[in-house]
């Protein structure tokens, strides 16, 4: 198997959240990602697995962009005590 890439490694974190929804347990030794994709594969709903991730990904990506960057305040504004 190729290495995944970051953006895979959290999609695969995502449904594996759905899956231990559902009761799956997965071992906390050995290949996490690996086991993650075979349970998937297995499921008969995965297309719908795979929308439930997209749209938690979306939303966690539009959650981001609205976060407040901390970085300045307006102009005029004295830093508070």
């Amino acid at each position: 198997m190729q290495p995944l890439s970051e953006r895979a490694k959290t999609r695969l974190r995502i449904a594996a959240g759905f899956l231990r929804a559902r009761g799956i347990e997965f071992p906390k030794e050995g290949d996490f990602y690996g086991h993650v994709l075979r349970t998937l594969a297995e499921q008969p709903d995965k297309d719908t697995l795979r929308e439930l991730v997209d749209w938690v990904e979306q939303y966690d990506a539009a959650e981001s962009a609205l976060a407040p960057s901390g970085g300045s305040r307006p102009r005029g504004q004295r830093p508070r005590p």
